[in-house]
Parts: C-alpha cells; sequence; structure tokens
C-alpha cells in the first residue's frame, strides 16, 4: 500500500478504491469515497456518526478516509473504534498498527504488528508487519542516536498551505505548494504547483514568491520535484494525470528543455520511464484505474548529470511498494532502467532520492527502521557493502520527514509536518555542525594522448607540448579562466590544486594534426566522507586525481565517422526539433575551433517504410541540418548534406531502429592555411 503522504504529490485514489455494494445510508458515502474526495467522505461520515450510526464500516471507513488524506494520526481511534465493534476487515489492524506508530505509540504499534503478521491474511502485509516488529527493536538505539544537527524551520517560505519537495536552482529555492486554484478532493486541499522563491537570506529563507513558470503550471493537475540538468538545458519534474481519454490518471514524469524564449512546453517522457505513456498509446481506453497504473515520481539528476533516479511502484524487479529506480542520462537519451536493489528498497516505500555532491545516496523511507511516517536515510558503500543510516533526531520525527536536498556540503532543505509548524507540509534548513573535521586538499593531473581513427589497434601516444587551458564552469558554460599549461613530454601536467565539489572544462589544442576539442571534467562525487577518514591523526589530508583527455587524429577518410550527432525527427519530418537545437549547437562549437576541415552530414533512417522513401527522408533531413549549421554562422562550402536512407543500417533488427536513426560527420576536405588565418 502506498504511503498517504503520496498525494501531496498527485496521487489520486483509482489504485486503490475499496469495492462495496451499494445500498443503505452509506450508499452516497461509498460513492464519494470510491472517487477519493476524502475530505468529503470524512464530513459525511461524521454527520451519520453524530445522528446515532456508530458501526464498524463508518468508522473503518472514517480510518480509511484520514489515512489516504495524510491524516494517519487522526485514524488511530477509528481504527481503534473499529477493532472494539470486531470488524473482520483484513487491513484494519494492519492500518491502526501504522497509526499507533505515526503516534509515537511504539510498544503498542509493535504489539499490533506483531498479532497481525500471525493472523493477516495479505502476505504483503505481513511481510511488512514482521519488518515493523524487527524495526522497532531499534527505535530506541535511535532515540538516543547523538546527531550534530540544527534545524529551523522556513518561516519566510511557510504558509498555512503545504509546502513540500524543495530544490536549488540558482539564486532560488523552488519547491511544490497547495496554492494553485482549485480543490484536489482527495484532501480538499488546492492543486500543488511549483514555486520559485527567490532568496534574500539564506539563514531565515527571506524572499518573494511567485510561481516558477507559466508553462509548468497546469490547472486541474498536481506538479512536484523540479530537478535540472547541471547545464540548466532541461528539467524534469513530476505531474498527475487528468484521467481523461487515454491519459492515466496517475503520475508521470515531464520533462521542459530551456530555449531562447525560455521553457518548452513540457512532454511527457517515454516509455519505459512512464509506463501508462505507452498503455496508453498501445490504444488502452479505459486507463483510469487500471490495475495496470503505475506511479512514477520525485525524479532527480545526479550533479554529475550522467544519472537519474526516481520512485515508482512498477511491477518486474521491485521490492514491494514504492521502489528507487535508477537510469542512465546518454546525451538526449534516458536508457538502461534499473532497480536500486534489495540494500535501499524494502516492503515499505522509499522515495525522494537525493545524491550528495559527495556521491552520496540519501532518501526517504518508511521500510527501514525510524520513527513513524517517513524517516530520512542516508545509504552508506564500505567495502563493497552497503549500509542504512537514519539521520536521527531532530532530521527525522514521528511525522513524515522527506525530500532532503543540499544547498553545500553541509546546509539544505527538506519537508516535514511534525508539530510545530505553520501548516501541513513545511519546508525546514538543517545544518551539520559536526565538530573536529578534516581538512581536506584535493589536487589533479591531467595526460593527453592522440589516437588514430583508422588505427584498429586504438594505440594511445602521449601528446607533448599540447596547450591546455582550464576553466570552471563546463565546456558549454565556461565562467571563469583557472589555468593554463602546457603538457610534459609524457603527455602529463604538474598536479594542481581543485575545489570538490565543482564542474570543470578542459579544452586542449594538441596542434596542427588533432581536432580542437573540449571536455568536462567533475569533482562531483569524488570528495573523501568524513566518516571515512575520522580515524586519520593528520589534521590535514591531501588526495590527487588523475584524467586522461583523448585526443583524435585529423584523416579524411570515408569510412571513418568522427561525430555521431544524436539529433531526433518527428515521424516522416525534417525540421530541425528544438531539442535538436542544442545538440546542433554543440556540434557548431566544435565546427568553430576547427575551421580547417570540410565534413559531409550523412543522415541515416530504419528500415521502416520504403526504400525510396527513406533515401528521399533522409535527403530532406540531412539538408535541414546543414541549412541549420549555416544559419549558426558555418560556411555552406565546408558542408556536404548526404541522404543515406537506410542502407546503412548499424543492426539490422527492428529493435534496433533508434540506433539506425542518426546522423554522422566525415572529414572529407583539410585546409590547414585557414586554421592558421583563425
Amino acid at each position: 500500500m502506498l504511503k498517504s503522504s503520496l498525494y501531496k504529490i498527485g496521487i489520486v485514489g483509482g489504485l486503490w478504491l475499496g469495492l462495496w455494494a451499494c445500498g443503505g445510508p452509506l450508499k452516497n458515502v461509498k460513492k464519494t469515497f470510491n472517487k477519493a474526495e476524502y475530505n468529503k467522505t470524512i464530513a459525511q461520515l461524521n454527520e451519520l456518526k453524530n445522528g446515532g450510526m456508530n458501526t464498524e464500516e463508518v468508522n473503518r471507513l472514517l480510518g480509511e478516509s484520514y489515512r489516504r488524506s495524510n491524516r494517519i494520526q487522526e485514524a488511530e481511534k477509528f481504527y481503534r473504534a473499529a477493532l472494539d465493534l470486531n470488524s473482520n476487515n483484513d487491513t484494519v489492524r494492519y492500518y491502526y498498527a501504522q497509526a499507533l506508530k505515526a503516534n509515537g505509540k511504539y510498544q503498542e504499534a509493535s504489539k499490533q504488528f506483531e498479532t497481525y503478521s500471525k493472523t493477516g491474511r495479505n502476505s504483503e502485509f505481513i511481510r511488512q508487519a514482521r519488518n515493523e516488529v524487527q524495526n522497532f527493536k531499534k527505535v530506541e538505539e535511535l532515540l538516543n542516536k547523538k546527531t550534530y544537527y540544527e534545524v529551523k524551520n522556513c518561516e519566510g517560505i511557510n504558509t498555512n498551505a503545504a509546502e513540500f519537495a524543495p530544490s536549488i536552482y540558482y539564486d532560488k529555492i523552488l519547491f511544490s505548494s497547495t496554492r494553485k486554484s482549485g480543490i484536489y478532493e482527495g484532501t480538499g486541499a488546492s492543486f500543488a504547483g511549483i514555486f520559485a522563491h527567490k532568496i534574500q537570506d539564506w539563514d531565515n529563507c527571506s524572499g518573494v514568491t511567485e510561481p516558477f513558470n507559466e508553462k509548468i503550471m497546469l490547472e486541474g493537475v498536481n506538479e512536484t520535484s523540479p530537478t535540472f540538468a547541471p547545464d540548466g538545458s532541461f528539467m524534469i519534474f513530476a505531474r498527475s494525470g487528468s484521467g481523461k481519454k487515454n491519459e492515466s490518471a496517475e503520475v508521470d514524469l515531464y520533462i521542459s528543455r530551456k530555449t531562447d524564449d525560455g521553457w518548452s512546453e513540457p512532454e511527457i517522457l517515454p516509455y519505459p520511464i512512464n509506463i501508462n505513456r505507452n498503455l496508453a498509446e498501445a490504444g488502452n481506453d479505459n486507463l483510469k484505474g487500471s490495475k495496470e497504473n503505475v506511479w512514477t515520481a520525485c525524479p532527480f539528476i545526479r550533479p554529475d548529470g550522467k544519472r537519474l533516479y526516481f520512485a515508482s511502484n512498477r511491477k518486474g524487479g521491485g521490492y514491494g511498494g514504492v521502489d528507487i529506480w535508477q537510469a542512465d542520462i546518454n546525451g538526449s537519451r534516458i536508457v538502461n532502467i534499473r532497480n536500486l536493489g534489495r540494500d535501499i528498497n524494502t516492503a515499505g516505500n522509499e522515495l525522494f532520492p537525493v545524491v550528495s555532491d559527495e556521491g552520496e545516496l540519501y532518501f526517504a523511507s518508511d521500510g527501514h527502521p525510524g520513527f513513524g511516517g517517513l524517516d530520512m536515510f542516508k545509504a552508506v558503500r564500505k567495502q563493497g557493502a552497503t549500509t542504512i543510516q537514519n539521520l536521527g533526531a531532530p532530521m527525522n520525527s514521528r511525522s513524515d520527514d522527506f525530500g532532503m536536498i543540499f544547498k553545500t556540503d553541509t546546509t539544505g532543505y527538506f519537508t516535514s509536518n511534525r508539530e510545530g509548524g505553520k501548516g501541513d507540509d513545511d519546508i525546514y534548513s538543517f545544518r551539520d555542525i559536526t565538530p573536529d573535521k578534516k581538512i581536506l586538499r584535493y589536487f589533479l593531473k591531467i595526460q593527453v594522448v592522440g589516437i588514430d581513427p583508422t588505427d584498429k589497434t586504438k594505440k594511445e601516444v602521449p601528446l607533448g607540448s599540447a596547450k591546455i587551458d582550464f576553466f570552471a564552469g563546463n565546456k558549454f558554460n565556461k565562467e571563469k579562466k583557472l589555468n593554463d599549461f602546457t603538457t610534459k613530454e609524457d603527455g602529463k601536467t604538474d598536479k594542481f590544486g581543485v575545489e570538490v565539489p565543482a564542474n570543470f572544462a578542459i579544452a586542449v589544442d594538441a596542434g596542427d594534426d588533432y581536432f580542437r576539442d573540449e571536455f568536462d571534467y567533475s569533482t562531483f562525487g569524488r570528495s573523501i566522507a568524513q566518516d571515512a577518514v575520522k580515524d586519520d591523526p593528520r589534521v590535514e589530508i591531501d588526495t590527487t586525481f588523475e584524467t586522461k583527455v583523448i585526443m583524435e587524429k585529423i584523416v579524411v577518410d570515408v569510412d571513418t565517422v568522427v561525430r555521431q550527432i544524436d539529433i531526433n525527427f518527428d515521424y516522416n519530418k525534417a525540421d530541425i526539433r528544438p531539442d535538436a537545437m542544442r545538440i546542433l549547437d554543440e556540434f557548431v562549437d566544435f565546427l568553430q575551433k576547427n575551421p580547417q576541415i570540410d565534413v559531409e552530414m550523412g543522415s541515416h533512417t530504419d528500415a521502416v517504410g520504403t526504400e525510396q522513401n527513406n533515401l528521399m527522408l533522409s535527403q530532406r533531413r540531412a539538408d535541414s541540418t546543414v541549412a541549420y549549421l549555416v544559419q549558426k554562422g558555418i560556411a555552406p562550402n565546408r558542408l556536404n548534406p548526404r541522404g543515406y536512407g537506410e542502407s546503412k543500417l548499424k543492426v539490422n533488427t527492428q529493435e534496433a531502429n533508434e540506433e539506425n536513426r542518426r546522423t554522422e560527420m566525415k572529414v572529407i576536405r583539410i585546409d590547414r592555411n585557414r586554421r592558421k588565418r583563425n
């Protein structure tokens, strides 16, 4: 069963609806309940109860309505009443135990979970009940755990609405809040949208709040959890569906790209990130309430931009409830989806993954040992084994604590609906004041090597006298030049100091025989954890990183592909889409750095359709690609567009259509004098 707090991020009740025979005084109440309109249900049930209908069913439905609308603490007395009235519903005792736990009544909760583990009929709940009994044995240890966190309510952000799922975006805190127009009947609160709070004072969160972007503020749905590519080129967030036509009523992930005109219209991420979209495209006309509906939310892009984490209740490889999953970000594609495994995921729910700049995974869970509701945890990997650490109090409470995000390595923000807040969910700031931290210093060495693309052995040759410029930022957004070097005979530089965590760009000119090129280098995830060096007698600890950059020799060869450019076109069209423009802009930069080369831009299709149509389509796409490059300032006499159709398939299978649809660059002429003139 999904955690009730998930309603904050757009879940509607279709996945959990019960079925009852309609009739009697509860007929209309059950209709309201089945539509997930829990606020109305509570009012109707209280009216019946005040009128003398104090039955098992009325109390059970009251408990369910409070639990499913994120008020499980208030559900306790109604589940207790249903049990006292001899409820034979299998789940009442299980949820009663959950409510006791949420109210900090750990001994009573443990007894109820133990009873359910022996008498219950739901195998998944039995497994989780047994897990809870074991977890309670560790609660006393958690209560006595010494921590060094300071926690403070962000009063400058919070209101009597719900504020949750913070993220950092330049000088702003982005968060979701139930401040949109319209009422979400599941909770009786407004719909949630993404808001931006421009910080004037980070210590007390003072500032001005406004909607983040009008294109990412759709009426009648919930939106939350924005996460951004390191270079700011795109964002991914969660949005609930409307349940209309072929659209699922569940939550999916969407992407919006940064263009010259601002953020683009959001697009749903394709299958297999979003399972529901695949069902809709397959012609399933009854997605709403379908057992196949899948909830996918809580996205987070790793600081180096190479991996996407998210939470989902999808089947196949999961461990129960909601699990945390990961996928690789490969250029414009998100591939290789897999579960994080049983060390992280439990029979309960794991949500809101975030990876710190030091590469450490933090997440929220109600399945690992905790105080109640969702607690926040840290996964520690050491010598091949993963251990899970509860962050302890005051980071965690017996309420829901989740959605942690870092501003620096010792400060950040999270969400909690603990007592003493201003509204339902509030955003809190935290500060780690652990004493006696080691001074960690980091250095970097760069080696430049060259390869000849026609050499099948790909032998690497050290390149001495190569010129290196070292920048803060990345190769598409170089913020400041930090250093310049000339490599020694072995192709290496001396070591030099670098910040951790930080992103850098390495620009290399290895002479006339090699392409000028630039490379990204990141120290995100490279820092040493303080826990790993706490017993080291040294106060200052030095670490040296090494990185190798590979320069490609320039050759004129019709069989040598210098660059494969992964740009997508709409079906049977040749227009350059906004997402392709950014990729081509990167290629423009490469051509400008290497003015001595003339190139062929070869467009390839898959084998779907006729050979002649594919040949014509590929030529139109090659022509469009070249026209865009010329528009960006590349001389037309340097570019030769050529369509190959399906004549050069990389993989001759239907499953490889995406791999076959590609654009390739080959060098067809070299004018070294042109480079000297530039």
